[in-house]
């Protein structure tokens, strides 16, 4: 999983959804929506479509307050 760096909306709890990400390679990735989003112990996951057509899986660690970005879904 690659670290990445998320704009969030915090409404009434912390990282409650993502907006957007950008990789350690400097590329950004608008989301435009949220597909689906579940918990697991310990982390929030969220299936999102980018600006760019494609659907991502995002990890957010609640312990370590950090984002990865776990799968590239390509059509």
């Amino acid at each position: 999983m690659e670290t990445i760096r998320v704009m969030s909306h915090a409404g009434y709890q912390a990282e409650e959804y993502p907006l957007r990400f950008s990789s350690c390679d400097g590329r950004s990735v608008e989301i435009l929506s949220v597909k689906k989003r579940w918990l697991t112990p310990g982390n929030k996951w969220f299936r999102v479509l980018g600006a760019d057509n494609i659907l991502y899986d995002l990890r957010y660690e609640i312990r370590n307050d950090t984002w990865s970005l776990a799968a590239v879904n390509r059509p």
